[in-house]
């Protein structure tokens, strides 16, 4: 819709400008600290075996570095995030975080 300009996008939460879209401004170039990333995960059952986890981990890391996964990476806005395993979850628990305070902050939680 920005691009045939029936609405104007006036700045991106990604931490810094989007290859596809270069032209605007992240929230911090305003002034704003707020960064958030649409993101998307894989998770498995509790107690699924660390060999099967690090299976997963391998196929998925391999999918990611593919000029093809580039190409739909590029094509919906996406950044380059990928995060596995333990990495994985160190970064859920920072949005927990962030989110929770921001919740609270707009009074949705107490």
């Amino acid at each position: 819709m920005s691009k045939s300009g029936q609405v104007r996008v006036l700045a991106v939460t990604a931490p810094k400008r989007l290859e596809a879209a270069p032209d605007i401004p992240t929230l911090t170039e305003y002034g704003n600290d707020t960064v958030f990333a649409n993101w998307r995960g894989f998770f498995a059952a509790p107690g699924t075996e660390q060999a099967k986890i690090d299976e997963w981990n391998k196929v998925l890391s391999k999918m990611y570095n593919t000029d093809e996964w580039q190409v739909v990476r590029d094509r919906n806005g996406w950044i380059d995030n990928y995060k596995a395993d333990k990495d994985f979850y160190t970064f859920l628990e920072d949005q927990e975080k962030q989110m929770g305070s921001l919740m609270k902050e707009l009074g949705f939680l107490k």
